[in-house]
């Protein structure tokens, strides 16, 4: 029997940003398990959340990128809007936008977002089989006892609403993941021995940056 495949939040984003021939190996992964789709996909709220937060994100970036174009001394790396891991990929858009004229940037930014924003709405639409464990129904317990183990708090929500989905289940899914840092598989089964995170049932764990 086909397992259901709870996908998390970096999947979808490596999903939608896939370019045949281009994208590199783990990207290619997250888009070939949705393509070859078996069995329901399953999404929570705090992955749609994220989706969300993640458009925000690139409009803050692109606003930085523009400001460094109009006033090369402004620096990527002191700007209080962005987080460190966003630099790179602010100073990587600067480098290759800074020599054309700034309506012309902000036109391709714009249309940039607008079309994350439409192929995030379009693969809610065409993929999701289930939304599951909307926000306020995130245990605190549990997400404070994954946060023992992960720093960050959206992926500690998600995590949680995959266990309490699981939990609520009688067979077992696919917990589907790139995440190679928290979610690696031994970190995975740390977490399955974990304090009171013993007497909850795990999906099984496909991380798609180290196998599959």
């Amino acid at each position: 029997m086909n397992k259901d495949s709870f996908l998390d939040t970096n999947v979808i984003v490596n999903f939608i940003n896939y370019q045949k021939g281009k994208s590199d190996e783990i990207t290619t992964k997250c888009y070939l398990h949705i393509r070859n789709k078996t069995g329901k996909f399953i999404i929570c709220y705090a992955v749609m959340r994220e989706l969300s937060n993640i458009m925000t994100k690139l409009s803050i970036i692109h606003k930085e990128v523009l400001h460094k174009v109009e006033d090369e001394s402004y620096s990527l790396k002191e700007s209080k809007a962005l987080s460190k891991k966003d630099v790179p990929f602010a100073e990587k858009l600067y480098v290759a936008y800074k020599n054309e004229p700034i309506d012309k940037i902000g036109q391709i930014f714009s249309s940039e977002r607008d079309l994350f924003e439409i192929e995030i709405e379009r693969f809610l639409k065409n993929n999701i089989d289930l939304r599951v464990i909307p926000l306020e129904q995130i245990k605190s317990e549990l997400v404070n006892a994954i946060r023992d183990i992960i720093d960050n708090y959206a992926d500690c929500q998600i995590v949680a609403s995959a266990l309490q989905h699981q939990n609520e289940q009688d067979e077992i899914f696919l917990f589907v993941t790139a995440d190679k840092k928290d979610l690696s598989p031994n970190g995975y089964e740390y977490l399955k021995e974990y304090g009171t995170l013993k007497n909850y049932k795990f999906p099984e764990l496909c991380n798609l940056a180290v196998s599959g």
